[in-house]
């Protein structure tokens, strides 16, 4: 049988319950832009060590659509082949079709040598200037996420993310949100408000590095201006939810007022000594792994308070598999903005793509976002999507995931099995696991998102706590070893439920 003509072969099988990830296609272009994002797993690599991909074949699918091939006249129906050489070696070969093949950062060739570190970060494949995909490792179970999800991609920690989301949305508990400039905190926070309330609900979000000492008190709990009568940041938010942004960068002066009112239930206007009592939801954002402070600082204290439970939110540099998605639906909104009579008929290039999927994004979402916008405005008069020359200069690629030995790791290349055996070796502390793994902090968290069955002291339900308590009879070394969580967490946690330990 001509290999053009076989059948894909679909994750539906026993496979699923045997791999947790596979080397998947993701769609990063297509003439038909509504395709962009659908997934095909390629599990004849798994199976026979080898997969096809052409015109006909992988059939790729996304969000419940019914799968399909690329079915793009200008790609040949004769295969790609796509093959395993060894557990860390695969290799592209076309050598018998008419579809020219271009990788990333590397000169045109009939056949590329990718490693098991490529897959990981994800390998940017251009068919015949038309088709642009993503070849990743990605998880072979379901990692969509819901279409009115403010949060959108393919990433399993945005699906990771999501859910924990839902978790913890009908807990009254502090959350923290933690990333890197532009990673989309105000969003993430924005998604558990809705999850949370009606959209009629307050959503007030306030910056305390922004706060100056003189008037930190009047604008966080009110009073007066001068003759005009200020409503602070808690009573606009009562009700609903106030995102403390960037609490690390606040003055003391703010850190103690703060401090105060949040561990005491209420606060007073400075005109009124009626205490009011806290009725907001609270959630903090900061761009630090965790607080740079001394543990017995003030501003420790606060954090730990806060932080009944931690969300970290991953670089845009790991997530290459939604950078598309995400650029054409913000070339999409800008093109409303600017040009709302208008229709968006200009044509996306497969080279300017490829481009956008190889550059580092220090500035995450947002520096997407505003590229998105300049693309926009500088293609009002075009035919197609163009990317400044100037503006190219400026990005810059990611480097090459082929690390030696003892470099920093890709998150994406450690298994589950393999970050239990380092949670275990260090005693579930997450620091001491990261440096095993030679990945950072944020990172072990991630990764705690993403792996069913894996958890944190501060995701232990309090009744799972108040029933360990009670077996090892407030033994927090055995109580360590039963729950699997770090034994400074559990610690943490008990003292603040009211436990005697």
């Amino acid at each position: 049988m001509n290999v053009a003509e076989m059948k894909t072969q679909h994750a539906g099988d026993d496979l699923d319950s045997r791999l947790e990830v596979a080397p998947t296609l993701i769609i990063a272009l297509h003439p038909e832009l509504s395709r962009i994002g659908e997934s095909a797993p390629l599990l004849g690599l798994v199976t026979e060590g080898r997969d096809y991909l052409s015109r006909n074949r992988p059939d790729f699918a996304h969000n419940g659509r019914a799968a399909m091939p690329l079915n793009e006249p200008r790609i040949s129906r004769s295969p790609v082949i796509i093959q395993q050489d060894n557990e860390e070696n695969y290799r592209i070969r076309a050598h018998s079709t008419s579809t020219t093949v271009n990788i990333a950062g590397r000169a045109e060739q009939s056949e590329y040598l990718l490693s098991g570190a490529d897959l990981s970060s994800g390998v940017v494949i251009s068919l015949n200037k038309t088709v642009v995909l993503v070849l990743k490792y990605m998880p072979l179970r379901d990692i969509r996420t819901a279409e009115n999800s403010l949060l959108k991609g393919l990433s399993p920690d945005i699906k990771a993310i999501s859910s924990h989301l839902e978790h913890i949305a009908e807990l009254n508990l502090p959350v923290m949100i933690r990333g890197a400039a532009g990673t989309g905190k105000e969003l993430t926070a924005l998604q558990l408000h809705r999850t949370i309330f009606a959209e009629e609900k307050p959503f007030v979000c306030v910056n305390l590095a922004a706060i100056h000492d003189a008037v930190a008190a009047e604008e966080l709990f009110g009073g007066y201006f001068g003759s005009q009568r200020n409503v602070g940041y808690f009573a606009q938010a009562e009700g609903g939810t106030l995102v403390l942004e960037d609490l690390e960068d606040a003055s003391e002066e703010v850190i103690s007022l703060l401090f105060k009112v949040l561990t005491k239930g209420y606060y007073l206007c400075k005109d009124n000594q009626t205490p009011k009592t806290l009725n907001c939801r609270l959630i903090l954002t900061s761009i630090y792994e965790s607080c740079p402070y001394t543990e017995d600082s003030r501003l420790q204290q606060l954090a730990n308070h806060l932080s009944a439970y931690q969300i970290f939110l991953p670089a845009l540099s790991e997530r290459v598999e939604d950078i598309s998605l995400l650029f054409i639906q913000f070339v999409r909104e800008q093109w409303r903005r600017l040009c709302p009579d208008k229709p968006l008929e200009l044509a996306v290039p497969a080279e300017l793509i490829s481009q956008l999927l190889t550059f580092n994004w220090p500035g995450n979402v947002r520096q997407l976002r505003n590229v998105a916008r300049q693309v926009v405005i500088d293609s009002r008069d075009c035919r197609a999507l163009q990317l400044d020359t100037q503006l190219l200069s400026i990005l810059k690629p990611r480097l090459n995931p082929t690390a030696p030995a003892g470099a920093n790791r890709k998150p994406n290349t450690i298994s589950r099995e393999e970050l239990l055996a380092a949670l275990q070796n260090n005693r579930f502390e997450l620091q001491s696991t990261a440096t095993e793994l030679r990945i950072s902090r944020a990172s072990v968290y991630q990764l705690i998102q993403r792996f069913d069955g894996i958890q944190t002291a501060q995701d232990i339900t309090e009744a799972q706590l108040r029933e360990s308590f009670e077996k090892h009879q407030g033994d927090t070394e055995q109580m360590m070893w039963q729950l699997k969580v770090s034994q400074v967490g559990l610690r943490r946690r008990l003292k603040a439920l009211g436990f005697d330990i």
